[in-house]
């Protein structure tokens, strides 16, 4: 989620340590290994533990057997040959004592990693978190897969051995096992076993926390051969965050990073528009408007105007009426959701205001008191000095004035008509990124955004056991800053090749889907969009074109899920599909399934003229298709394709598919598109292109136009 900078401890104990048996006994097999563990076909099986130094170490599998000597650390490591799919087998390791693990099985594991839609379980009994037909699909099991669910932990001062919170292996075939468990990983092993055969087992492992940045889960040596400064600093500070001297320079930490974000806020974000600001606070708040001024306001649901489509401030007004004889007493004013910052105002005189020294600022209900005025006839106005900092802004209900905060006497103001304007919007070219506010709280030492935390204690421990590759959900809490992100998705891979000592280990992202606010309990209306111009309401495109990088890296895919997102919720229900296209890129990329396609993209633009231009795509297959509307009439629907033009002009264009499988978009207003653009924005509406086929969306692109042929 867009501000969601979590501060949370983990929930298996705050820093991972080396499971009990290790410590109490001389001989121990790491946590990772276990009954019912399907073990990587057609590669070396390792088995490691600790034990005391010297000790003679001796196994058995598939009637082969295995000897070493655990080392002078005490580590030791059993291989045994690679094999083939089958099971299930016992697997057998001596020492001091003997350990059995029954009904092992081989076939392909992969890891299953992010952030809070690939935490997104089958089923869950809370709202809005879990497919709506959970029970159902966990119900009907499969024992050919199987789970290890890995808790949350954070370890800040290195790679860890053993696995958090001691988890076991189990059955795809037990619904409680299969209930918890990532939707994204289990639709994406059934769709493997369906298109590998019954012979394969399948393991996943599902190691995941919602929230997070990608830099938590990538290891301080991967950010010490890129030179990450920063996060090398970070980690350095949180490894010696102990005692008073590492509380102080917490303290000094977070007042340096107010103290930027007070800059930033004076100088880059309100000072280019003084002037302006300072009429608006003069005027806007009054109770009447004169008609030339109310004219300028746009009527809309509330906060669905556009103006926090973008960094900046806007302001939200609603008249209401409240009893007359509530006029003179005291009323509570509450706001559910506004982020980021606001100064609010009741019949013109403020009567409260948010601002960043309020700790998680853009996450706290707004609770204000004031007492009424005697207004004729009890018409009151509500106006909302609307500051968003940070990619695109939301307010949401309930909205409620209470007489003295009672319950049995409250109105509701979320609903009926609202007016909003834009006091100014940003120019991120001069402002840049506002500077980080997650230092304002964060303990470095259990945050799990803290620079290789989760690597340490969430990845680490596995990197001894042989996978085929990953599957990876997140870019979230990223999408404030989409080139940087380029970076950090080729240092992860490389990252978790070297982790698992496996250059072909592969690596398939997950693109974000549509999505503009998260308010599950307050939907914006379905056609919210409609008012939208181009270029507005970017959010999550920039995120999504750096998430294309992995389809540059050898060994790296991308599954487009552009087509099955909620404008309302980030967590979209909608996971069948997402597993299904993660597993076509698996099939793709380790499987060697040549009908496995990579998704169409967008990869050259021509000018043809008349404003109109021409879109190369690539990996079209049997060729691309409209569907939904689209499909009857041959024309892509309103909000989707849209051309730039050279002299800063902008329009949403028509679009056509040609016999030779481009695609012509056209929008005669443009005489010299310079840009074409396609789903290009957070949420666009039923995105149409697909491949025939296969049903793989197009991927959102931005192309230049090259000039005319």
């Amino acid at each position: 989620m867009k501000k969601s900078f979590s501060i949370a401890t983990a929930v298996a104990g705050v820093m991972c340590a080396m499971a009990a048996s290790a410590v109490e006994s001389a001989f121990s097999i790491h946590g990772c290994f276990g009954d019912h563990m399907v073990l990587q076909r057609d590669k070396p099986v390792r088995i490691s533990g600790k034990a005391t130094p010297k000790t003679a170490i001796s196994g058995r599998f598939r009637g082969v057997e295995a000897k070493t000597e655990a080392g002078v650390d005490g580590g030791w490591e059993l291989e045994f040959p690679a094999g083939s799919a089958g099971g299930p087998f016992d697997l057998t390791v001596t020492a001091l004592s003997s350990v059995t693990f029954r009904d092992v099985m081989v076939g392909e594991v992969w890891f299953c990693s992010g952030q809070s839609n690939m935490e997104y379980p089958v089923w869950h009994p809370g709202q809005f978190w879990g497919l709506p037909d959970g029970e159902a699909v966990a119900a009907d099991g499969d024992a050919g897969i199987r789970l290890f669910h890995t808790p949350h932990a954070v370890a800040p001062d290195g790679p860890c051995d053993e696995p958090p919170g001691r988890p076991v292996w189990r059955l795809g075939s037990d619904p409680a096992a299969v209930k918890s468990f990532s939707a994204v990983a289990w639709f994406f092993g059934r769709e493997l076993r369906r298109r590998l055969g019954p012979d394969v087992p399948i393991g996943l492992v599902q190691s995941a926390w919602g929230g997070t940045r990608i830099e938590p889960w990538i290891s301080e040596a991967t950010f010490a051969v890129a030179s990450e400064t920063a996060a090398l600093e970070a980690i350095a500070f949180a490894k010696a965050a102990t005692g008073e001297e590492s509380k102080a320079r917490m303290e000094e930490l977070r007042r340096k990073a107010r103290e930027d974000l007070e800059n930033w806020l004076r100088d880059k974000y309100f000072a280019p528009f003084a002037q302006v600001s300072a009429k608006a606070l003069a005027e806007w708040a009054r109770p009447t408007l004169p008609p030339d001024e109310e004219a300028q306001w746009k009527r809309c649901a509330m906060g669905a105007g556009g103006g926090l489509s973008k960094v900046g401030v806007t302001w939200h007004r609603r008249e209401f009426v409240l009893p007359e004889d509530w006029a003179g007493k005291e009323v509570v004013l509450r706001i559910k959701t506004l982020d980021d910052c606001d100064e609010t105002f009741l019949d013109g005189a403020k009567i409260g205001e948010t601002g960043i020294s309020t700790p998680q600022y853009w996450a706290q209900e707004r609770v204000y008191r004031a007492t009424l005025p005697a207004t004729e006839g009890g018409r009151h106005v509500l106006a909302i000095r609307h500051q968003n900092h940070f990619m695109v802004g939301r307010i949401a209900g309930p909205v409620t004035i209470s007489l003295d905060g009672a319950d049995d006497a409250k109105e509701t103001l979320d609903g009926g008509e609202w007016a909003e304007r834009v006091e100014f919007h940003v120019d991120p070219a001069f402002a840049g990124v506002r500077p980080s506010a997650e230092m304002f709280g964060a303990d470095p030492r259990t945050s799990q955004q803290t620079p290789s935390t989760l690597f340490n204690a969430m990845v680490a421990p596995f990197a001894r056991y042989p996978m085929r590759g990953a599957i990876w959900y997140q870019g979230c809490a990223n999408a404030g800053f989409p080139e940087k992100y380029r970076d950090y998705q080729r240092e992860i891979v490389e990252d978790w090749r070297r982790a698992w000592k496996d250059p072909s280990f592969v690596f398939i992202g997950t693109q974000l889907s549509a999505f503009r606010a998260h308010t599950p309990k307050s939907r914006l209306a379905d056609d919210f969009w409609k008012d939208d111009e181009p270029g507005m309401n970017l959010g999550f495109a920039p995120i999504r074109d750096s998430q294309t990088t992995l389809l540059g890296i050898p060994g790296c895919g991308l599954a487009c899920t552009i087509d099955v997102g909620d404008h309302s919720d980030i967590h979209p229900s909608r996971k069948r599909e997402v597993g299904a296209r993660l597993a076509n890129e698996a099939m793709r990329l380790a499987y060697g399934d040549t009908s496995a396609l990579p998704g169409p993209r967008g990869t050259s633009a021509a000018d043809i003229g008349g404003g109109r231009v021409r879109v190369t795509v690539s990996d079209t297959g049997a060729g691309i298709e409209f569907r939904g509307e689209a499909a009857s009439s041959g024309h892509a629907g309103p909000h989707l394709f849209a051309l730039h033009g050279a002299d800063g002009s902008a329009a949403w264009a028509d679009a056509t598919l040609d016999a030779d499988g481009s695609i012509v978009v056209s929008a005669p207003e443009i005489a010299k598109p310079v840009r074409v653009e396609y789903a290009w924005s957070s949420y666009p509406p039923a995105p149409c292109a697909y491949r025939k086929g296969d049903a793989i969306p197009l991927f959102p692109f931005s192309l230049e136009v090259s000039g005319r042929q």
